[in-house]
């Protein structure tokens, strides 16, 4: 994740997560394989405040106890680039465990309330591995 340290700790201590989503990039390219155009791609990061709910797991088969519920607002930037639609998925860190983020929209929210405000994040965080060191 590239976002600068300065950034993160201008949010102390709401910026707990860092989300990085792939996009399709302004420019074309050539495939050097197959020569075809081919759209590159473009890493957008954010850095949001997030809170995690722990997943409802009571030791059910077919429950993922991996997987937690967010919600929060984005910090910095305050909105979502267009290109990051519904179901985009981010790799995320959040409250030091890595893993992936997946946008979910909130369809309910009047358009013209949130426009003034940071925009409002909610999706579901899978997590990869254990903690992040440093």
């Amino acid at each position: 994740m590239a976002i600068p340290a300065s950034t993160i700790r201008n949010y102390a201590p709401w910026g707990n997560a860092q989300l990085s989503f792939e996009v399709g990039g302004p420019v074309l390219s050539t495939d050097p394989t197959t020569g075809n155009q081919v759209q590159t791609i473009e890493c957008v990061e954010y850095l949001a405040a997030l809170n995690i709910q722990a997943p409802a797991w009571n030791g059910q088969p077919g429950i993922d106890n991996s997987t937690y519920a967010c919600t929060g607002r984005l910090l910095n930037p305050p909105r979502l680039d267009p290109r990051i639609t519904n179901g985009s998925q981010a790799e995320a860190i959040i409250n030091g465990y890595h893993g992936r983020f997946e946008v979910v929209f909130d369809l309910a929210m009047d358009t013209a309330v949130y426009r003034d405000i940071r925009q409002s994040l909610q999706g579901t965080f899978r997590v990869i591995g254990g903690p992040i060191d440093g």
